[in-house]
């Protein structure tokens, strides 16, 4: 065989190689892209098979505690409302569309359980979620001394939030979550059976909540001298308890949660839970430590909130690290589903 022959069959042999393996990758790309599509199409099967089940309104009845009165309105005009009450427009926008998709959860569940008569939610944020219309929202922001351009580009983050998730909610196993959430988890959530007893919900345990000790919510304290401690105690509790005889051991926390927060603590003579606690003192967790400092009892606080569902400083935290809302959202709510639900006819 000449060298000619050789260089022929060399570049022959060289080419059909690369012939293969560019075979072999199109082949693997393609089983891919065909797991990808068929796993695409599960999604949309699951999604159109919830819709048909779960259809939801279009409007939603508000109450205004204030003055008592009912009003019924689109559910995005109500959602808007709600987003600039519940979370700083300064947020990250994927922080912002995490949190309307949880507060429109936080509706559709409201509105499935019936838990209210005559009216779906109230604007109270001790019994559902708080609600300003936007005229006051607008009201605040000037008094914070928020200027126009500030409050043009708020608004345009708060709809960009409502309307590019528009009917998206959580559900886990083909209802509605409880779609809890709080200022600050402190660097960890709680689990519902801790705060709520016997509620043992699946998908609110206990996880990782990172950046969140960049905030102002994340420490604070609060001092009181024993009787303002007594009294405060006293107000809220008809369990008394009377701590001016045992000064040396005025109080001692007896047990933690899971996540590491105060469960109980003894005041005086009795045991109470910290929830209680932390009602009757105006402490902004129950994850909180006590020392005595000048002749004062001083609660040493991390987080704000009840902790259970989502962090809204961690949430902040990881739309700036790049998630994007749904990926919030199922790292704190565990094991749920993002899906869009289909509006009836009204």
């Amino acid at each position: 065989m000449n060298k000619k022959l050789i260089i022929y069959y060399a570049f022959f042999c060289t080419l059909t190689l690369i012939i293969i393996i560019i075979s072999l990758v199109n082949i693997k790309r393609w089983e891919q892209q065909k797991q990808i599509q068929e796993k695409k199409e599960k999604e949309i099967k699951e999604v159109k098979k919830y819709d048909k089940e779960n259809k939801v309104s279009r409007t939603i009845k508000l109450k205004i505690v204030k003055t008592g009165e009912v009003q019924t309105m689109d559910m995005d005009e109500y959602l808007k409302g709600v987003l600039p009450s519940e979370m700083p427009p300064s947020y990250e926008i994927e922080a912002l569309k995490a949190q309307a998709v949880v507060a429109r959860t936080y509706a559709y569940e409201k509105m499935s359980s019936n838990s209210h008569e005559g009216f779906d939610i109230c604007d109270n944020f001790a019994c559902c979620q708080a609600y300003y219309n936007k005229e006051k929202i607008t009201e605040i922001w000037i008094g914070r001394g928020f200027d126009k351009k500030t409050r043009d580009k708020y608004w345009e983050k708060i709809n960009e939030a409502v309307d590019s998730t528009n009917n998206i909610a959580i559900v886990h196993n083909g209802a509605f979550i409880k779609a809890y959430f709080h200022a600050n988890s402190g660097g960890k959530t709680e689990a519902a059976s801790e705060i709520w007893g016997k509620q043992k919900i699946s998908y609110l345990v206990p996880v990782e909540s990172k950046g969140e000790e960049e905030h102002n919510y994340y420490k604070s304290n609060e001092s009181f001298t024993v009787s303002e401690l007594e009294n405060k105690i006293n107000s809220k509790n008809e369990v008394k308890c009377n701590i001016s005889k045992n000064r040396k051991n005025e109080i001692e926390i007896i047990s933690h949660t899971v996540s590491g927060r105060v469960k109980k603590v003894r005041i005086g003579e009795n045991i109470y839970e910290a929830t209680l606690v932390r009602t009757a003192l105006g402490l902004k967790s129950t994850n909180f430590s006590v020392e005595k400092k000048d002749n004062k009892i001083v609660f040493n606080v991390i987080g704000y909130g009840h902790g259970v569902g989502m962090s809204q400083t961690g949430a902040n935290y990881y739309a700036k690290e790049g998630y994007i809302y749904d990926q919030i959202i199922k790292h704190y709510y565990t094991g749920v589903d993002v899906v869009r639900a289909e509006q009836q006819e009204e």
